[in-house]
C-alpha cells in the first residue's frame, strides 16, 4: 500500500533530490524512497550495529 505525504522542503534540498532523481532515472517520489530506505537500513538478521567503546 502507498500512503500520500505533504512535506516542506528548502529549496535547495529538492534541488539536490531532483539531481539525486535524475542520476538513478527515477521520479522525485522514487528517489525520496530510495534515499530513506538506504538510510534506515539494517544489517542482516535485523539487528542495529552497536559501536564499542
Amino acid at each position: 500500500m502507498k500512503k500520500r505525504i505533504n512535506i516542506t522542503l528548502e529549496d535547495e534540498v529538492v534541488r539536490r533530490v531532483d539531481a539525486y532523481a535524475d542520476a538513478h532515472y527515477t521520479s522525485r517520489s522514487g528517489a525520496i524512497t530510495m534515499l530513506i530506505v538506504e538510510a534506515t537500513d539494517k544489517p542482516a538478521g535485523g539487528k542495529s550495529e552497536k559501536k564499542s567503546k
